[in-house]
């Protein structure tokens, strides 16, 4: 019998180089395909966390309007006659509706919101913080709460689409939403107007939607942040339903006030238009 010495041992207990070759690429090839698995599903966490925190959000905002005559909470500057920005950043609808000292959790922030500095698609930088401007989160004020804009219950602009006057409001009342199942309350929103990519500060109004200027595909970015869960987002209407909406199923499509954004418009208006 041969006796195996040092140089055989190594030689038969290795690995050839084509042997490696092909472990790398067997390892490359189940990397490309469980990757994008884990990012689908960690994308689907995300949004399954964000879609928990607006239902949450929407049932404060019903123990608000139990607690207020029916009335929906401003969207900033609540039981102040004065637009001051600077007011908003400690009143606004967040801290109206929970209080800033309860709102310290993580209620209000979106999964797939910033914790450093992001750049947007539309260039803008941001990082989350719990204020008016970089919350991430919009409601729809125009419709439900036009204050300090407007302060009572007449209408407080209007616009007129294929017969329909849309009118948004100061002040709202919940009875007086006809369809809660189909008026949208608050979804995703990026705030706009550049920021600071050393600190993700700068940027404006990421707690309001504001149908006028709500086209997300133009110079206007009032609308629904759609890019932040895979091209959809969050959004809970008045009866605290909450859906993954696209771009074209929730912002209006270029001129806002066009015939072919009637539906879209509906939805964010209590009233569904008034003929």
């Amino acid at each position: 019998m041969k006796t195996l010495n040092a140089r055989d041992f190594r030689f038969r207990n290795g690995f050839t180089l084509i042997e490696l070759l092909v472990v790398i690429a067997i390892i490359a090839i189940l990397a490309g395909l469980l990757f994008p698995a884990l990012a689908s599903a960690k994308s689907r966490g995300q949004a399954t966390h964000c879609m928990n925190n607006l239902r949450q959000i929407g049932m404060y905002f019903h123990y608000f309007t139990e607690d207020n005559d029916d009335f929906f909470p401003a969207h900033r500057n609540q039981g102040i006659m004065n637009s001051d920005a600077n007011i908003s950043l400690t009143n606004w609808w967040g801290t109206t509706i929970i209080g800033r000292e309860s709102a310290r959790t993580n209620l209000f922030k979106c999964a797939s919101a910033p914790t450093v500095p992001r750049r947007e698609k539309d260039g803008t930088w941001w990082k989350w913080k719990f204020d008016c401007h970089l919350v991430g989160y919009g409601y729809n004020g125009w419709f439900l709460g036009q204050w300090p804009y407007a302060f009572d219950e007449k209408p407080a602009g209007s616009f007129t689409v294929s017969g329909y006057v849309i009118e948004g409001h100061g002040r709202w009342r919940r009875a007086n939403v006809k369809s809660p199942a189909e008026n949208l309350l608050i979804g995703d929103k990026r705030p706009y107007g550049g920021g600071n990519p050393r600190t993700g500060e700068g940027a404006v109004w990421g707690s309001s939607l504001w149908y006028p200027f709500s086209d997300m595909s133009g110079g206007n970015k009032e609308g629904i942040d759609t890019f932040r869960h895979r091209n959809t987002s969050a959004v809970v209407f008045n009866d605290n339903h909450v859906e993954m909406r696209k771009d074209k199923q929730i912002n209006p499509q270029g001129d806002p006030f066009a015939i072919k954004n009637l539906k879209i418009a509906l939805i964010w208006d209590p009233q569904r238009g008034k003929k």
